[in-house]
């Protein structure tokens, strides 16, 4: 996986209103959906036609080399909040990551476990859509 790809991808989902199709095609081939066994392969293009985007998502992030999974799913004030565990027992750490979109939170947490160096935490104010209600916020750092 190129850093440089999954931080510009990371940044696009940030701006994002809520998950495409587009952006979880994406990231399955930043983690090498090529080399998913057969199998994966299969259930993924299944979930990706059913549009089920959160289990496509969940299942790239078992998927992962090391595999990935979620801790914790909350929402505060109709943003979700998800941490992604990645690593072993010896040497595991976590990626949290804020969006008004659940999958956009979950695969926004997985692109954060991905960076090799921590990503400085950041926040984007709220946008405001003409209706008045958020389109997004995203925050993501590791700890």
């Amino acid at each position: 996986m190129h850093q440089e790809n999954i931080a510009a991808l990371a940044d696009r989902v940030t701006d994002i209103r809520i998950l495409r199709e587009h952006h979880v095609w994406a990231t399955a081939e930043l983690f090498g959906f090529d080399d998913f066994d057969a199998t994966r392969r299969r259930k993924f293009r299944a979930l990706m036609e059913a549009d089920a985007l959160l289990d496509a998502v969940l299942l790239l992030a078992a998927s992962a080399k090391p595999s990935r999974s979620v801790e914790n799913i909350s929402n505060k004030r109709g943003h979700w909040v998800c941490s992604m565990r990645c690593g072993t027992a010896g040497n595991r750490r976590t990626a949290t990551a804020e969006h008004s979109d659940l999958a956009a939170a979950v695969l926004a947490s997985l692109l954060a476990s991905s960076f090799q160096q921590p990503a400085p935490a950041r926040r984007r104010p709220l946008s405001h859509q003409h209706d008045g209600s958020s389109s997004h916020e995203h925050h993501r750092h590791d700890q």
